[in-house]
């Protein structure tokens, strides 16, 4: 298949096969009508700054509503830890929605973190 110019074709294969099959684990999610789901951001509360959805950058936001819960409880007990900022997403139709993230200062400085994640209501 590779001929003598890949000595190890399986490692060749595998590096392959989970670059193509494995992307839509980088922040794409399914959801049914109706259904909700959770994830986190990192960030760190002592700063004060915060994760918000950049709505001019995103894409959708009629079939999907997104909920800011805010940071998770500090359980490690130490003064300016990281935490996981949460957000509820919620789909309302059918469709895809593209969000974007950013973490903003309390001054409303926007730092250089992103992210962005796919959603396709179903």
């Amino acid at each position: 298949m590779f001929g003598t110019r890949f000595p190890n074709r399986r490692a060749v294969f595998f590096a392959i096969v989970g670059f193509v099959a494995f992307p839509a684990f980088a922040g794409k999610r399914t959801v049914k009508t109706g259904n909700s789901w959770e994830f986190e951001l990192e960030g760190n509360p002592s700063t004060g700054y915060t994760w918000r959805l950049d709505e001019a950058a995103s894409s959708g936001l009629n079939l999907v509503e997104v909920a800011a819960l805010g940071y998770r409880e500090n359980t490690t007990g130490l003064l300016g830890a990281p935490a996981q900022f949460v957000f509820r997403l919620t789909c309302r139709s059918p469709g895809e929605a593209h969000l974007v993230f950013l973490y903003v200062g309390p001054t409303g400085k926007r730092s250089d973190k992103t992210h962005e994640t796919w959603v396709r209501c179903d």
